[in-house]
């Protein structure tokens, strides 16, 4: 008899579904709160986390010895995230994200699920080998989460599971909180009180990408629109062939729509479309970045009687500042590295 762990592939979703439906109706069993979705699909919903870039599965196989074929007994589950929104996201609605939370951004590793079946969690002749096995399948998603240089770890664990809590102390943990939870059965019959946020006009919006990002009024959260009464939704920059830009990161770049520093409202070229500042690019045509974001080039403006406004050309195209270049082309950059532009003299 013998355990071995290794991490999961999408191939291993059928045979890993099965513990995930006894893991939830364990979860199920001891926490009211949690209520199954009747037949519910696991095979798929492993193979979506499976599939999921910054999320991780190692298993737990046992073999009886008297075959060489393996059976997956248990499953520890892991991901990954940044509490920071991601730098590609336009200043407008980053603020929404600064207003969301008082605390500074993490970057956490935390658990889905850590289950084995119950005949290999016995405290017989086996039981030593496999709970050494348990303990480094969690020393694995520690150092999985280390290697990503995350700040924190946070792991939810059941009251009742005891030698779980023992082993994360011993594994440097500290308890730093206690959750406790109070079921309500409410009627299903009846019209509830919405407990969504107040977006009125989200049901007549229909994205024309999934990538689109509607912009709104910071102040009212409601929709900006075209002239023409059109939602105005902010796409992320493609090159001539249609494929997307993307950053150093991997991540889609938004664009930057520009503001009317008179009005403090987007601005809107003859056509009705909404103006963004255009990206900046190296000699070479590749997008030039300043701490990992992508950057635009600023508007231009003038003097007017009420003080500052933007710039337009004998088209009445608005005016953006083109970067200042060395002789051979490059972009110059002030000692800390950020592109230096041409500002035009206000006159």
């Amino acid at each position: 008899m013998a355990y071995t762990h290794r991490l999961a592939t999408t191939e291993d979703a059928k045979s890993i579904a099965p513990l995930m439906t006894a893991f939830a109706q364990e979860r199920e069993s001891v926490d009211p709160s949690m209520l199954l979705k009747p037949n519910y699909d696991f095979e798929q919903y492993v193979a979506y986390q499976l599939s999921k870039p910054l999320s991780y599965c190692w298993v737990l196989e046992y073999n009886d010895g008297e075959t060489e074929s393996k059976i997956i007994v248990g499953f520890f589950f892991t991901y990954t995230y940044d509490e920071t929104p991601p730098a590609s996201l336009p200043e407008e609605l980053r603020q929404y994200q600064q207003l969301e939370n008082p605390f500074q951004p993490r970057r956490v590793g935390s658990v889905l699920g850590l289950y084995v079946q119950p005949n290999h969690r016995k405290p017989d002749a086996i039981a030593p080998a496999c709970r050494r096995h348990i303990a480094q399948l969690i020393e694995a998603g520690i150092q999985t989460a280390e290697n990503l240089k995350v700040t924190d770890i946070d792991v939810l664990v059941s009251a009742e599971q005891t030698g779980i809590h023992a082993l994360l102390e011993r594994l440097g943990f500290h308890k730093a909180a206690v959750q406790y939870t109070r079921h309500y059965e409410i009627p299903t019959d009846g019209e509830l009180p919405s407990l969504h946020p107040p977006h009125p006009e989200l049901s007549e919006i229909t994205l024309p990408a999934p990538s689109a990002i509607p912009l709104r009024n910071l102040e009212t959260n409601e929709l900006i629109r075209k002239p023409n009464g059109e939602p105005v939704f902010l796409m992320p920059l493609r090159d001539e062939e249609g494929e997307l830009i993307l950053s150093s990161d991997g991540l889609p770049i938004y664009p930057t729509p520009l503001r009317d520093p008179e009005k403090n409202d987007w601005v809107f070229d003859a056509t009705g479309e909404l103006v963004t500042c255009p990206i900046l690019q190296d000699e070479t045509g590749e997008i030039v970045e300043y701490k990992g974001i992508p950057q635009f080039c600023p508007p231009a403006y003038e003097t007017a009687a009420r003080g500052i406004r933007l710039q337009r050309d004998a088209q009445g195209n608005y005016v953006f500042c083109p970067v200042e270049r060395d002789n051979s082309g490059k972009i110059v950059r002030s000692p800390d590295g950020v592109p230096v532009f041409k500002q035009p003299l206000l006159v």
